[in-house]
């Protein structure tokens, strides 16, 4: 018994050894296959002259485009922007955060100026994402704490919920400091890391993606998505009315401790010259304590395009892909428009 013990430990520590060797080198962002295809990319070409970058899932990665977010600025001759987009799909509060704190300590953010990052409430972190490697690659103790600390303040949230996502974080945070289920993708799957996620200066929207896919399941996924707003022509009423009535509502709740968060990022970007501002994207799933935390960021900091009625267009069937994602002729409004309101802020400071 006591040899049997004694081998099962010795292979534990074997384990753990090669993992946190395995560790060592591997790059921070090598579970998010699409964030990673343009980390990689960026790398390769070894240019450093982007001086503007975007964060966040992919009501950022499929609506943001940077070409056209560049055009209008540098018509207006505020700046010369040159932007990269850096969304990927469910890269959701704090992955998001995390990946921008990593980035801004490698060289490809040596020239930049202004990074958008968007804004979202702390992800629960459901079942369906539960044992992906891009669930738990990026798992720390130190986000760790702050969504603990974050959800154990909500008092939305009932103890159920709570449990349940914080049991979903413990598993992710364990299989990530063990190394459970690692790689396996990426040796099985030659297409991992693949160059079309880049698409043009990282921005590839969903209608360029269903048209360039070799995946039948993809495109079939795409397909059943584009149709859905066709066979129900009140998903798009029903999330403005959702959104209006959230915006409307007179709760007066915010996440504190995600403002701390969001302050301290503010406060360490300044420190590196960089201008960080969160976005509150259109077509999200926005909640009046979102809303209240916006409220809370400094003005020059932030861009909220979330309101039916202030950008009525990006909420118009015409430029839809889906209920949640506009498609290539919305993108294009939405980028200037977000372009608009970006020069705002550099025109008041």
């Amino acid at each position: 018994m006591k040899r049997f013990l004694l081998k099962v430990l010795f292979s534990v520590a074997l384990y753990l050894a090669v993992s946190f060797t395995i560790s060592i080198f591997t790059p921070y962002h090598w579970g998010n296959p699409w964030f990673s295809t343009k980390i990689k990319y960026l790398e390769e070409i070894n240019e450093n002259n982007y001086n503007v970058f975007f964060f966040g899932s992919s009501l950022v990665y499929r609506q943001i485009n940077s070409r056209v977010f560049d055009d209008y600025i540098n018509n207006s001759n505020q700046i010369v922007s040159n932007s990269f987009n850096l969304g990927a799909p469910a890269t959701y509060t704090p992955q998001s955060y995390y990946l921008l704190r990593n980035f801004l300590n490698s060289e490809i953010s040596n020239n930049l100026e202004y990074c958008f990052v968007e804004l979202r409430e702390i992800d629960l972190l459901g079942d369906y994402f539960l044992h992906q490697e891009r669930s738990t690659y990026w798992q720390n103790f130190d986000d760790l704490k702050f969504v603990f600390k974050s959800l154990n303040s909500n008092i939305r949230l009932g103890m159920l919920t709570k449990i349940h996502s914080y049991r979903n974080y413990l598993i992710s945070y364990f299989e990530n400091t063990f190394r459970l289920g690692h790689f396996g993708k990426q040796m099985l799957n030659s297409d991992y890391y693949n160059k079309k996620y880049i698409g043009e200066n990282g921005f590839l929207p969903l209608e360029t993606h269903l048209q360039i896919t070799d995946d039948i399941s993809i495109k079939e996924r795409l397909i059943q998505r584009q149709n859905s707003i066709l066979e129900d022509s009140e998903l798009i009423p029903t999330r403005i009315s959702q959104i209006k009535n959230e915006l409307n509502s007179k709760r007066n709740y915010y996440d504190e401790i995600h403002l701390e968060a969001i302050r301290s990022m503010l406060k360490d970007s300044e420190q590196k010259g960089i201008h960080l501002i969160f976005v509150v994207s259109p077509r999200n799933n926005i909640t009046m304590e979102l809303i209240n935390l916006s409220d809370k960021i400094p003005r020059e900091h932030l861009i909220d395009m979330s309101n039916p009625d202030k950008y009525p267009s990006l909420y118009e069937f015409e430029n839809s892909f889906d209920v949640a994602h506009l498609n290539n002729k919305g993108s294009e409004i939405y980028s200037k428009l977000l372009a608009r309101e970006f020069e705002t802020i550099l025109a008041n400071n």
